[in-house]
């Protein structure tokens, strides 16, 4: 059986991280994507749409649950957060399984908004261990490019299966969507079951092999680990950080609902073609991604985070001063494009960001914390909307989401790196001077 271990190759590294992404972004496709815009296309009103977008997105808000347990407990022999990642690949590929016998959404979308919930669950807590595992891993100098990878393969996985999903959901049903699904998850889950993090770990439990040695080790109890989160999540560049993410999840929150109703019911695209174009749309942000990886390792993430808000703030507006401009076809697939990029570049730059502020003891939870807040927001975003979508015209949408995008680049504007840095370190020696912990930040 081939030895792979994430320490000793970077292209496995990098191989590893963006399929992982990939199989978070594969329920995305389908779940947010593919499902609302079928919903749409059978006549769903937008305020029922936002409401089940909202409810199905709520486990990313409650990430942070999770990380609390990955810091205090470990099976070290297979690895820090492998077992972890195991775990929650393989019940996320099961709680797929009941999408294959669901009922009519139209009379029933209460069961399809439970199971697209537990679903979310599994995928979340993924995404926790997954998150922990890269900044484990990943040297600092890579992190920039791995991001833009990661980033790459979730939006090729949720691009890929908007599409596949999309053509599938209209011509054969829910079943067959959820199929393919199944399918692209269970693969993955095959590939990282052969996957180490370190060299003489084990690749199962009952397999022959030990823990490696490592510069952090996990929190012995929850007490030493929320008083270090304490110390770090209420720093200046940590709160300015999370209310800049927070902006920008609200005007997620809208979009993920305002955009599938916006181009089936209003402009009369087909369930297929929105679907497949939106695929091609997030497949080019994702390569566009690709290059602005190495960006951020060479001039920060902070210029590229304010590139995107720039670049989003103003389409928003401008897409809402133009709505004369809608019918024409080129205009809007032009517009759709550039949220896509724009969007793709938010996403790689804020995660980046946060993977740079994070303390090295607490790491996973710290993340896990981070991510919950954001797609918290994004969720309380969806259901905030939902209440007042049926009073707002789509010009009214646009404009309060530019609105979101701006006051996101007004926090963004003060944060500084090299404070938090220097916050870290003197943590980092007041932790060594009680005998807590001694070594260097991530």
């Amino acid at each position: 059986m081939a030895s792979l271990y994430l320490a000793e190759s970077r292209w496995l590294r990098l191989t590893a991280f963006s399929a992982l992404y990939a199989a978070q972004g594969i329920p995305i496709g389908l779940l947010s994507i593919a499902i609302p815009a079928w919903l749409a296309d059978r006549g769903m009103a937008l305020g029922e749409i936002a409401a089940y977008t909202a409810i199905v997105s709520l486990p990313w808000g409650f990430k942070l649950i999770a990380g609390p347990f990955m810091d205090r407990f470990a099976f070290l022999p297979m690895g820090r957060r492998r077992p972890w990642v195991l775990a929650a690949q393989g019940g996320l590929t099961l709680a797929l399984l009941p999408l294959l016998w669901a009922p009519d959404p139209l009379s029933n979308l209460f069961a399809l908004t439970v199971m697209g919930f537990v679903i979310n669950c599994f995928s979340a807590v993924q995404d926790v261990a997954v998150d922990g595992m890269a900044i484990d891993i990943l040297p600092a100098d890579e992190r920039g490019r791995a991001n833009a990878l990661m980033a790459f393969g979730q939006a090729g996985g949720f691009s890929l299966f908007a599409a596949v999903c999309g053509t599938l959901l209209s011509r054969s049903g829910l079943p067959a969507a959820a199929l393919a699904c199944v399918l692209g998850v269970g693969l993955i889950f095959l590939f990282v079951t052969f996957t180490r993090e370190r060299l003489g770990e084990r690749l199962l439990p009952w397999s022959e092999g030990e823990a490696a040695a490592r510069t952090v080790a996990p929190e012995r109890d929850f007490r030493s680990i929320f008083g270090k989160l304490l110390k770090v999540l209420f720093l200046p560049m940590s709160l300015l950080l999370t209310l800049t993410e927070t902006m920008n999840r609200f005007r997620d929150g809208i979009a993920v609902s305002v955009f599938p109703v916006l181009a089936v019911q209003e402009l009369g695209y087909s369930l297929e073609v929105y679907t497949q174009f939106i695929g091609v749309a997030g497949f080019l942000a994702a390569v566009v991604g690709i290059a602005f990886g190495p960006m951020i390792d060479r001039y920060g993430a902070k210029r590229l985070i304010m590139v995107g808000l720039v670049g989003a703030v103003t389409l928003s507006y401008t897409v809402a001063a133009t709505a004369s401009l809608w019918s024409i076809t080129g205009y809007i697939v032009t517009a759709w494009i550039l949220a896509s990029v724009f969007g793709q570049i938010l996403f790689i730059g804020l995660i980046a960001q946060y993977m740079n502020i994070c303390w090295s003891p607490v790491a996973a939870t710290q993340f896990a914390i981070y991510m919950s807040l954001a797609n918290l927001a994004r969720s309380i975003g969806g259901g905030l909307f939902a209440l007042v979508a049926a009073k707002l015209s789509y010009v009214q949408d646009f404009l309060l989401m530019g609105t979101l995008l701006l006051l996101a680049g007004v926090s963004l504007w003060r944060f500084d790196l090299d404070s938090h840095q220097r916050r870290l370190d003197a943590l980092d020696t007041d932790s060594a001077g009680v005998g807590l912990r001694a070594g260097a930040n991530p």
